[in-house]
């Protein structure tokens, strides 16, 4: 059986120089992506490249692949491989009820609305009657989210991210809402790895003010450049 670490030596090979857009790469990188979903693995290269060949062989186009793209690509916020990858996708396909539905995930992970995706994960959102309610299905979500290998966990990763460079403290009902009601023990675990210290009702974070750095700009001015400027001030007094 063919693993991702095999799949991605031998891609690595196929995908340089001319023959990087070659369309017969296609199946290949297909059931490489599904190996990097499997094992929970990740090359933006190898996601970004495939995402490129169907948008110049749109006849191999295939939407549930887009669609693990797109996660994958959401597994390494913050950075920016997820924008990437959507400009890579024709408008008229991304307007698809499928896609749609990732995207919507992808706004509120963009924005750092941990505390919804969380709510549709769980079961706990109640969809308003609103014409732009976006989640009027939240059962839909949830099983999206739950059945891609590691996702929670890496949503989980970026919000402590977001939380580090937020948060100088942060309590126990806000950890509840950015981590997903998870366990005193798990929180923990988070906590040890980003260097959280315990408090009483929940953790402190950083003092963000004792990491600013100061920094100095000097500017110089020649005897030339007051000239000019004393020139260009009394032009513009005439004028």
């Amino acid at each position: 059986m063919t693993t991702y670490a095999e799949m991605k030596t031998q891609m690595e090979e196929q995908i340089k120089g001319v023959n990087r857009y070659n369309p017969n790469q296609i199946q290949d990188l297909e059931k490489t992506v599904k190996l990097m979903v499997e094992e929970v693995q990740y090359d933006k290269d190898v996601l970004l490249t495939l995402l490129k060949l169907y948008q110049l062989n749109p006849a191999t186009y295939n939407e549930a692949v887009v669609k693990q793209v797109l996660l994958k690509t959401m597994m390494v916020f913050p950075r920016n491989d997820y924008a990437l990858a959507k400009y890579l996708i024709d408008t008229p396909r991304a307007n698809s009820p499928e896609l749609r539905r990732v995207m919507d995930i992808g706004a509120l992970l963009e924005a750092n609305n941990f505390s919804v995706f969380w709510k549709l994960i769980n079961g706990d959102y109640q969809p308003s009657e609103a014409a732009n309610e976006k989640f009027k299905n939240p059962a839909e979500v949830s099983k999206t989210v739950k059945t891609f290998p590691g996702f929670e966990e890496a949503v989980r990763k970026y919000a402590c991210q977001v939380i580090n460079i937020t948060f100088q403290t942060v309590d126990k009902v806000q950890l509840g809402r950015l981590l997903g009601n998870i366990s005193d023990n798990k929180v923990q675990e988070y906590a040890n790895v980003f260097g959280w210290t315990p408090k009483e009702d929940g953790f402190f974070v950083q003092n963000h003010e004792a990491t600013i750095k100061s920094q100095n700009i000097e500017e110089k001015l020649s005897i030339n450049d007051f000239k000019e400027l004393m020139t260009a001030a009394i032009r513009k007094t005439r004028v």
